[in-house]
């Protein structure tokens, strides 16, 4: 669950650090400027370092328990990251999304419970 955690938090902090760069462009001319930017930020280079992390704690997990069980709560990030975004990137919020998040969530528990 950490490691989930920290991918959501990872997330937000790098799609706001994207946010205030503008949007990655698709050209040599304009690549390396924008390249340049993101390496000066220290914030981006924190995101960086939580996804690393975030690597780590993922391989740490499944060396542990069943991939077939630890996948699905890989999948709580989805929900993780939509509220996220809401709250703190002030992103649209839907009605519709929001239910498909909670499929999500009543997907891993479901997952997780194991019937005799």
């Amino acid at each position: 669950m950490a490691a989930v955690f920290l991918l959501t938090v990872t997330q937000i902090v790098i799609k706001s650090r994207l946010s205030e760069h503008g949007t990655v462009p698709f050209s040599l001319e304009g690549g390396w400027p924008y390249l340049l930017g993101l390496l000066a930020d220290w914030q981006v280079w924190i995101g960086g370092l939580g996804l690393v992390i975030c690597s780590v704690l993922w391989y740490a997990a499944i060396s542990r328990i069943p991939l077939s069980l630890a996948f699905p709560f890989a999948a709580l990030s989805y929900p993780l990251i939509f509220a996220g975004s809401v709250l703190f990137l002030h992103e649209r919020f839907s009605w519709q999304s929001l239910a498909g998040n909670c499929l999500i969530v009543l997907g891993v528990m479901l997952a997780a419970t194991r019937l005799p």
